[in-house]
């Protein structure tokens, strides 16, 4: 797509054990911050365990397990709030706050339905299993915004992005229609895009996911969206970077 070597993007992709808690998410912060190119686009799975924690919460409703699958809740809000708490000032903690607990209000509707029917159809686990990696877009993006040292930073949804058609063969990716969403919802001004990894979009605008380790795969179709130079994927390796 012809960027020259200034311009040039770069996609860092970063995965649960490394958004596992406050601290992973300062050390993140430093290795997005010690990249001098110019656009860079951030990738990042949900916190360590979380996408694990909400299908199992769908699991619990169905079997209508109330207490339990509400008690998971209250630990998930709390984990995230305490991260929060920890990473970013009082008042943009009480934003992020605001908005969690709005979609830990809207999980919990949807749990009470599954367990009323006993039963939750995929697209049903998708929605639910997508929040993780919301949470952990939506901290990491303030945190970095509030740091100042990245410039603008825009807070990317692949919901509103990625558009895939299931196959066969696994999620096909619609490049065309993707690439004018990007074009669409992206901040011309940002330098960097914090981006949800594992969620996506089919034809008719219904939250999908890109299935188990799809964030690794976002990582690659945002490489090819923004025409990236290259494409980074972090790993923890005993507990190191």
């Amino acid at each position: 797509m012809g960027n020259t070597v200034d311009q040039a993007w770069i996609v860092h992709k970063f995965g649960g054990s490394s958004v596992a808690d406050a601290s992973c998410f300062r050390q993140v912060a430093e290795i997005v911050e010690a990249d001098p190119t110019r656009g860079l686009g951030v990738v990042l799975s949900a916190c360590k365990g979380v996408t694990d924690t909400l299908l199992n919460l769908v699991s619990q409703a169905e079997r209508r397990e109330e207490a339990a699958f509400r008690a998971g809740l209250t630990a998930l809000r709390e984990r995230h709030g305490a991260i929060a708490r920890e990473l970013l000032t009082p008042g943009r903690a009480d934003s992020y706050l605001k908005v969690l607990d709005a979609d830990i209000a809207d999980i919990a509707g949807i749990l009470h339905a599954v367990a009323l029917i006993r039963s939750a159809a995929q697209n049903i686990r998708d929605l639910v299993a997508g929040y993780g990696e919301i949470w952990s877009t939506r901290l990491f993006a303030a945190f970095l915004a509030e740091r100042g040292n990245r410039g603008n930073v825009q807070w990317v949804d692949a919901r509103k992005v990625v558009v895939v058609e299931w196959g066969p063969l696994g999620p096909a990716v619609l490049w065309k229609e993707s690439a004018a969403n990007l074009a669409a919802v992206r901040d011309a001004g940002a330098r960097t895009l914090v981006i949800t990894g594992f969620i996506a979009s089919d034809r008719n605008g219904i939250q999908t996911t890109l299935g188990r380790n799809g964030s690794d795969f976002s990582g690659s179709i945002f490489g090819a969206l923004l025409d990236s130079a290259e494409i980074h994927i972090w790993t923890d390796v005993d507990g190191v970077l």
